[in-house]
């Protein structure tokens, strides 16, 4: 081999040491790069699996808001009605924030039993590290909130993840009703019914039982309620059966007060005339009970010829019977639903009432239960004879009430007409005015002047998040 063909050779073999060196490099750099990758994305997926989890922990506070009881620890403390007026939607939790936060531990929770979060497989990947609930700071947070949970997630590798939630009770959770019946009475003229247990509101002039009906009234008869009164921004008509004059039933008609004294003060529950603003009126919002029931309940829409059809589809497998669709025959055991029934043409209430159907109830034998707004006129003077339930007074004592065909809240937007036979335990509300047709009995709930009722979870959460930031 010549001297060139040397130089050659050892020409290649630099080159070949060189791609094997730089091959080498490439497949350790390569290597390198995938280590890191897997890195990168394991961590990812660990700040993913942490976020999840801290998620997570909001979504166990909202379900100790619809359950109570299982927060094992203190039930109180997520309880939204503590039976008594006045308070807030959940007083304990209101109370205790009003000290400082709350913190449940990961133990705390493991013992409730809700354990760590686990893939398809069964292996244990992350866990709520902690929840804090915090009152609200209105000088700092971004917005205005009802209280604050801050949770932790963490996984197996020690990755954690912190958001924090802003919490307010949703809306028609917070409508507090402060009497059995309350008329807006914008266009009908109120009709008679007998409130127990709390009282009647009317927005213009209402007529007024004969006295026979109303002994309940007096102090110290048999029956009396001290809780019963009627109270209007217009003027009572009392019909010829009541007695005016010194001493009399009544004294003077032109009186906020007319059973007060001169009068005998035997009929001293009578208030009218009263300034606009004296009474707090609450409101019934049409789209936000619409679309809580769409998410959540029971929705459904109405014909001009007053017919209901489930789920806004108007074809005959989708019309219902009221009584049928509604009655249960269990109330005990029955939550409170909420059912929503729109207007004709599914727009809000038009101010004239034109888009409101009449809704005709009849049938006997069982009754309902509920929040039901009823986007329409609603006739139930049909009705035969509802079942009696148990319920209990102002002061906690169970009593048994003849024919009630409602247990919880009627809202109607146009006008309602019931019959003796359609007695109500809790509240009804009448946008447009509440007709006779008989003497119903209504029952206040007290329990409502916290808010409305509704069976636990079975219209979505209590508790919704306004806004949420992570770190």
């Amino acid at each position: 081999m010549n001297r060139k063909n040397l130089r050659r050779h050892g020409s290649s073999l630099a080159i070949t040491m060189v791609l094997v060196t730089l091959t080498a490099l490439a497949m350790t750099w390569l290597a390198q790069t995938v280590v890191q990758m897997q890195r990168i994305n394991k961590r990812k997926a660990d700040l993913t699996r942490a976020y999840y989890a801290a998620e997570g922990g909001v979504a166990l506070v909202q379900h100790f808001g619809n359950y109570p009881a299982q927060f094992t620890r203190n039930p109180a403390l997520f309880k939204s009605y503590p039976g008594t007026t006045g308070a807030t939607i959940f007083p304990l939790l209101n109370t205790t924030l009003g000290i400082g936060n709350y913190v449940i531990t990961e133990s705390e929770l493991t013992q409730m039993g809700f354990p760590p979060f686990l893939s398809q497989d069964g292996r244990d990947i992350s866990s709520v590290k902690e929840i804090t609930l915090m009152p609200p700071d209105p000088a700092n947070d971004p917005i205005t909130c009802f209280f604050k949970i801050r949770s932790i997630g963490r996984t197996k590798t020690g990755i954690e993840r912190t958001v924090v939630s802003y919490m307010e009770p949703v809306k028609s959770l917070k409508i507090q009703l402060p009497a059995g019946l309350l008329s807006y009475n914008i266009a009908s003229a109120f009709g008679n019914a007998r409130v127990h247990w709390g009282e009647s509101w009317s927005k213009s002039n209402f007529d007024m039982l004969n006295r026979s009906q109303m002994g309940y009234l007096v102090p110290g008869s048999v029956g009396y309620d001290p809780y019963a009164r009627y109270r209007s921004e217009g003027t009572i008509t009392f019909p010829a059966t009541w007695s005016w004059g010194l001493g009399a039933d009544l004294y003077d008609g032109t009186r906020t007060n007319p059973g007060a004294a001169p009068a005998s003060g035997k009929y001293n529950a009578f208030e009218q005339r009263l300034p606009s603003g004296t009474l707090q009126w609450p409101e019934f919002d049409y789209e936000t009970f619409k679309d809580l029931a769409m998410s959540h309940g029971r929705y459904y829409t109405t014909d001009a010829a007053g017919n209901i059809y489930r789920n806004g589809i108007e074809d005959a497998a989708h019309k219902v019977d009221f009584y049928t669709e509604f009655t249960v025959p269990d109330r005990a055991t029955s939550p409170y639903d909420l059912i929503f029934i729109d207007t004709i043409n599914g727009q809000p209430p038009a101010a004239d009432g034109s888009n409101l159907a009449t809704i005709n109830v009849s049938g006997t034998g069982n009754g309902t239960k509920g929040v039901m707004y009823i986007a329409a006129n609603m006739d139930a003077t049909g009705v035969g004879s509802p079942p009696s339930m148990v319920a209990q007074d102002r002061s906690g004592t169970n009593r048994s009430l003849d024919k009630i065909f409602h247990d919880g809240v009627i809202y109607t937007s146009g006008t309602i007409a019931m019959s003796g036979n359609a007695g109500v335990y809790g509240s009804v509300v009448t946008a447009r005015g509440f007709t006779g047709g008989g003497t119903p009995d209504i029952y206040y709930n007290a329990k409502l002047a916290d808010g409305l009722l509704y069976g636990n979870g079975n219209v979505g959460s209590k508790l919704k998040v306004v806004m949420t930031t992570n770190y």
